[in-house]
Order: structure tokens, then sequence, then C-alpha cells
């Protein structure tokens, strides 16, 4: 009964937190492999002095074959800052994960940020990477950390729409005896950006 009140709890933060959010919806990706799918709904807020502010909300979804299926709820916030000079967009934030990882319930609160480089002279092409980390110190339910990491390459198909082509990891410790690590998503994936 308390996990079932903890979900519910969960659920509610991430549906206020989108609905109270003064951004506008801008953008949406989805990424897909043999047994993941991941989709993300990103709003940006008006520019401030220090940089863009983005907010998303975000769902992975794993079929495993041998063991029950996981997902992963988050919802984000990150400041981007874009540089005339520079071909390079950096962003910094953070996270709350909610879901499951097989059997075993996943809270955490992660802070990293992405890069993409996307120089003109490359014609559409780019490079991206980004890297999240929760450590056990804010992880809750089973979880003892969580960690997600991976990287890209980027085609700009046109102003609106980039393909993705590449490699990420999510990752969660598991606080029981005799489990250790869990790889919610592990592989290569190919994915769609669109921008509104």
């Amino acid at each position: 009964m308390r996990s079932g009140n903890m979900y519910l709890r969960v659920v509610s933060f991430l549906f206020a937190a989108t609905l109270s959010s003064s951004a506008l919806a801008d953008s949406m990706s989805a990424e897909l492999s043999n047994d993941s799918a991941r989709f993300r709904y990103n709003m940006s807020g008006l520019g401030q002095s220090f940089g863009n502010l983005e907010s998303s909300v975000g769902f992975l979804y794993t079929k495993n074959s041998d063991t029950k299926n996981s997902y992963l709820l988050d919802v984000g916030s990150f400041v981007r800052g874009e540089s005339v000079e520079a071909p390079i967009i950096v962003s910094i934030g953070g996270r709350i994960y909610a879901g499951k990882a097989e059997d075993y319930t996943v809270y955490a609160v992660g802070l990293g940020g992405d890069a993409a480089l996307l120089p003109d002279a490359w014609g559409g092409f780019g490079i991206g990477a980004f890297f999240m980390i929760a450590p056990g110190v804010v992880s809750f339910g089973d979880a003892d950390g969580l960690v997600e990491y991976g990287a890209s390459a980027i085609f700009e198909v046109s102003p609106q729409a980039t393909v993705l082509l590449g490699y990420k990891k999510v990752a969660v410790d598991i606080d029981a005896t005799g489990v250790g690590k869990i790889n919610i998503d592990n592989g290569a994936f190919f994915g769609i950006h669109i921008k509104f």
C-alpha cells in the first residue's frame, strides 16, 4: 500500500510540474532500439541573462525477454548556453526519476548535462554527448544510485528536424542483497528530434 501511495505522489508531482510550467512546448524527441523506446517532451522558457531555461518530461520503457519489463519517468530542468562565436551548445541541470527496474522501485534525483558540437562547416552533421548521475544519497526506494550516459551522431535534415544515431546506457544500483546493478537500457538507438 505504501509503494502505491508513493507512485501516486510521484506521478501527481510530474503531472503538476508539467501543467504548471510557464514554458511553451517547443520540441519532442523519440529514441528507439530493439528492446526500448524513449520519448521526451521539451519546453523552453524565456531567455534569461544566464541562458535559456528548459524543462522536459520523459518516459523510457524497456522490454526484457527473460525478466520483467522496466520503465522510468523523469522530469527535468536545464539551463542551456549557446555561443555565436563557438559552434557548441551546453546544458546543465537535473532530473527527478521514478520507475521500476524489473521488480525493484527506483526514485532518484540526478545532476548532469549534455553538449552538442554543430559546426557550420560540417554541413548539418554534429556530435553530442550527455551524462547524468544520482548517487546513493539522493536515490530512494530500492535504488542505491543511478547513472545515465550516452553519445550520438547528429544530422540536421532541416532547421526543425534532426536525426540521431547513438549509444546510451541507463543503469541503477539496487540495494537488495545479491542484485547489484540492473541495466534499464544499454545499447544503440535511432532517434528523431522535432522542433515546433
